[in-house]
């Protein structure tokens, strides 16, 4: 990266504060820690700290330049400042100007599940001809996305993007910055139905991504899901080149233990045998449609081979593990019900005596207290053995277990420091783990690990 402080003024509609300097900026953190010399520091406020308390600190660890929402400068700071009336919307327009510096095509993904195993599958694809940048970890909202754009060097031909949500409008604006020529959705979900009155409300804020999508670009949407090939997505996308990857494009899925399935996709015209290295039929799902992605791009079946014989799972999400003659199954990252159910299948293949420690699903609201007894209902017909439950929603996962005449045994605990696995887990247990992210259920795991 390479950007004029005048040019970066331009792009933000912002006004100059202080002594104009020459130096060149090179990288834009809204991080202190992360600061690296030639920086502009964009401070962010939130609930619990105000950036701009830190703007001395990041001239102190090199930056150069930074926004603020304040109109005064402080008399000793060294650097100069550009003031903007919102630094949120500032990073997402000097996003914007720099994406359009870079010839590349965009791939954006979104979904209620599987937005960041898709996207790495997508990028790993595409990395076989092009090269390729992809959104940081999941860095997928107004701050974290800006930031995935600002990697891009001048020889980068392709950015696959991962774009959230958990209100309306959102999608929207990142769509308008990511600008994608290829828009996938994954599936619809009850993710975030607290802040929505139904699915349709959360299909409407995905179908955004297309807002932003070039007139000739393509969309992809799962085929299987019945929100994605219903009227109001057809509405939404009409004007677009529309692919529906589905089960009848998988011609065979086999399981191959609990790690794999054995794939063959029938796609386009093109049969493309492959080894998806993470469980579960959303899994082989959301393979397809990276499939999908590569195809279009001009990938061959062989390099789309060798991009999931290379491809590792992101952190928390169905890592498999051995640990004291238990087999660990680690789904920390985040939880939904439909990412719950698929997680309880997985287990369920197990011939062991199979054990789920589950935790709260958040973000449901009104649908939350039957959802959760839905996934402990589910898991006792599907053959969970033990259920552990951890946190006040999971009552419901815990009464809806026992509502099944047959089910095996089960045990709540109010907080996650009440629980003691070593009371519980016998030597040859299948262990899935897994809540949402706000339940810190990495705990759990570091403790099985120990």
């Amino acid at each position: 990266m390479k950007l004029e402080i005048n040019d970066i003024v331009k792009a933000c509609g912002g006004r100059l504060l202080g002594d104009e300097r020459h130096e060149p900026i090179t990288n834009i953190s809204t991080d202190t820690r992360t600061i690296k010399s030639g920086a502009l520091f964009v401070p962010i406020a939130g609930e619990r700290f105000d950036g701009h308390d830190y703007i001395a600190q990041a001239a102190e660890s090199g930056a150069i330049c930074a926004l603020t929402e304040k109109q005064s400068v402080p008399i000793d700071l060294a650097i100069p400042l550009i003031y903007v009336k919102s630094t949120r919307r500032a990073l997402m327009d000097l996003a914007d100007y720099y994406r359009r510096l870079h010839n590349i095509k965009v791939v954006a993904i979104t979904g209620s599940a599987g937005k960041t195993t898709t996207k790495d599958m997508v990028a790993d694809i595409l990395s076989q001809k092009y090269k390729t940048k992809r959104t940081i970890k999941n860095f997928n909202n107004e701050i974290g996305m800006p930031l995935s754009i600002f990697q891009l060097e001048p020889d980068d031909e392709v950015l696959v993007l991962e774009m959230g949500m958990n209100h309306a409008n959102e999608i929207h604006e990142l769509s308008l910055v990511g600008a994608p020529d290829i828009a996938v959705i994954t599936h619809i979900g009850d993710a975030h139905i607290e802040n929505f009155e139904n699915r349709e409300g959360i299909l409407h804020a995905k179908l955004e991504i297309v807002d932003g999508l070039r007139s000739d670009g393509m969309v992809i949407l799962n085929g299987d899901d019945p929100l994605l090939t219903g009227k109001i997505a057809a509405e939404k996308i009409a004007s677009f080149n529309v692919l529906f990857p589905n089960s009848k494009n998988i011609v065979k899925s086999e399981p191959i233990g609990f790690q794999e399935s054995r794939c063959h996709f029938r796609w386009r015209g093109d049969d493309i045998h492959l080894t998806v290295p993470i469980p579960g039929a959303h899994m082989v799902m959301n393979a397809l449609l990276a499939t999908a992605v590569g195809i279009e791009l001009g990938i061959t079946p062989a390099e789309i081979t060798t991009a999931f014989e290379n491809f590792t799972p992101p952190e928390g999400r169905l890592n498999i593990f051995q640990s004291n003659n238990k087999t660990i199954i680690d789904d920390v990252y985040n939880a939904n019900p439909a990412s719950m159910i698929e997680a309880i299948k997985v287990v369920c293949r197990g011939e062991t005596r199979k054990v789920a420690i589950l935790g709260d699903m958040n973000e449901l609201g009104h649908v939350a207290e039957p959802r959760h007894y839905e996934v402990g209902k589910f898991a006792a017909e599907t053959g969970i053995d033990l259920l552990i439950t951890i946190g006040e929603l999971s009552r419901h996962t815990h009464a809806g277990f026992k509502e099944v005449p047959s089910s095996g045994n089960a045990i709540h605990y109010d907080t996650l420091t009440q629980f003691n696995q070593d009371e519980f887990l016998k030597d040859n247990d299948i262990v899935l783990v897994k809540a949402s992210r706000g339940m810190a259920f990495e705990q759990i795991i570091q403790r099985l690990k120990d």
